[in-house]
């Protein structure tokens, strides 16, 4: 297997977009999931509401807000990547403001489902297309660093949103965060280019990229091939492979982490704060293990550091279960690790396998699918807790989950896009895997 070299030299302002795709996903993952911890009971309080009640419109708000995010590369395609991140960046912000001022349930639903929209639509479809635009060959690495944000964001937000709660309340709080995201598009608007040439760069800081990419664009553009569409993804049996099976590795990190303390309390005996200190360092960890998948994804490619992703879970997985004390410390230093890769892959693969083009339609689509499945696990969690009690049946039918869908992404052949480089007059067998490899278009296989 050829392996890719690692490579940091991004320049400078490819390492400026970096850090505000860090800070688009910890609007994500904080605003959308590790704040809800503070926000539904301080909302609850706020209000006078039933904290349980309006607990419950998360998952559905979040089910609605998947499919509303996946036409949102359709806009991409009309107004422009840059222009579709700043508009949903201020609608994030309005939307945060309002929800934070909420007067009824029925309204902190439809906020919640606009905020969950707007905040996935600039965070992954557009912020995730930005970074393939960038480093179409780099995307391995370069998703190890963007992904530190949800990490960031698991570790900070419950600090921030309750400091800010204490000092005021909940909707200034959340008023607070609005703002902060519309200053944050304002940056984007001034300093960020969707694409490096229109920053006076080279896709991935390479100008040997560059020309590759140049004389891919000019045969796609001499042969008049289309774009991919909505309908194209969706039939795609790719799209679902990866879909299904990145969401299989978020349901079994989502039924894994939510139960974790109750885990260690319950089962390990821990007091709460030594069981909330023990999930706080497998964060920590998370974010070396973000970095590091990065690098085996850029090393050894997206779909073979996939598989390997998923038996290291499985195998993290079964650790935590045994009753050794020291195989539990190894379980819950994979697990970690295994939190701040789970992340990186599914855009990387979109980027490998439809290349930067279709990444916006493609990625959209994948990531519904992703986010349907991943949603199950708390119904997953429920009907096992239910039927067998305890943490043990559900905890080994994670790690199974898991390792399907290592397996799935073992036996998916991931070819070259139809359409993109053929062997013909203008390149010869040796040009088109190499325009391949820079391209981000994957090469045939035997």
């Amino acid at each position: 297997m050829k392996e890719n070299k690692v490579s940091y030299n991004f320049g400078a302002k490819g390492w400026g977009l970096v850090c505000y795709e860090i800070v688009l996903l910890f609007f994500m993952t904080g605003l959308t999931v590790d704040g809800l911890n503070i926000i539904v009971p301080q909302m609850a309080a706020f209000h006078g509401w039933n904290a349980d009640t309006i607990l419950s419109i998360s998952t559905p708000a979040g089910i609605i807000a998947l499919f509303l995010v996946l036409f949102w590369g359709k806009f991409i395609k009309l107004w422009g990547l840059k222009k579709v991140t700043v508009i949903t960046m201020f609608l994030a912000a309005i939307s945060m403001v309002l929800y934070g001022h909420s007067i009824s349930i029925a309204m902190y639903a439809v906020m919640l489902v606009l905020v969950v929209t707007f905040i996935n639509a600039f965070a992954t479809t557009c912020g995730f297309a930005i970074c393939a635009n960038w480093f179409p060959t780099k995307k391995g690495i370069v998703m190890g660093f963007v992904t530190i944000g949800m990490n960031l964001a698991s570790a900070l937000i419950s600090l921030i949103l309750n400091a800010l709660s204490t000092r005021f309340n909940i909707a200034t709080a959340l008023t607070i965060m609005g703002i902060v995201i519309a200053v944050v598009a304002v940056l984007i608007q001034l300093f960020v280019k969707a694409t490096p040439e229109e920053a006076g760069c080279y896709p991935d800081n390479d100008p040997e990229v560059a020309a590759l990419i140049h004389k891919e664009e000019a045969i796609i553009k001499e042969r008049n091939i289309a774009e991919i569409s909505y309908k194209e993804a969706l039939i795609n049996p790719k799209v679902w492979v990866f879909g299904v099976a990145y969401g299989f590795f978020g349901l079994a990190t989502v039924g894994i982490m939510s139960q974790l303390v109750s885990y260690f309390m319950e089962v390990r005996s821990f007091e709460q704060q030594t069981a909330i200190l023990t999930v706080t360092v497998a964060a920590i960890i998370g974010m070396l293990g973000s970095v590091l998948w990065g690098v085996v994804d850029q090393k050894i490619g997206t779909k073979w550091a996939s598989v390997a992703f998923g038996v290291w879970y499985f195998v993290g997985i079964l650790f935590l279960l045994m009753p050794s004390t020291a195989c539990m410390y190894v379980g819950i230093f994979m697990l970690g690790f295994a939190i701040g890769g789970n992340g990186n892959f599914a855009p990387s693969m979109a980027s490998y396998a439809f290349g930067r083009r279709d990444f916006a339609v493609s990625y959209s689509c994948i990531n519904m699918i992703v986010g349907i499945v991943r949603s199950l696990s708390f119904i997953v969690l429920a009907l096992l807790r239910s039927v067998f009690q305890g943490y043990t049946v559900p905890y080994v039918v994670f790690a199974i989950i898991s390792l399907v869908g290592g397996i799935m992404l073992a036996f998916v052949k991931v070819q070259m896009k139809v359409g993109s480089w053929e062997e013909s007059e203008e390149g010869t067998t040796e040009d088109v895997q190499k325009a391949q490899k820079f391209s981000g278009t994957p090469e045939v296989e035997a």
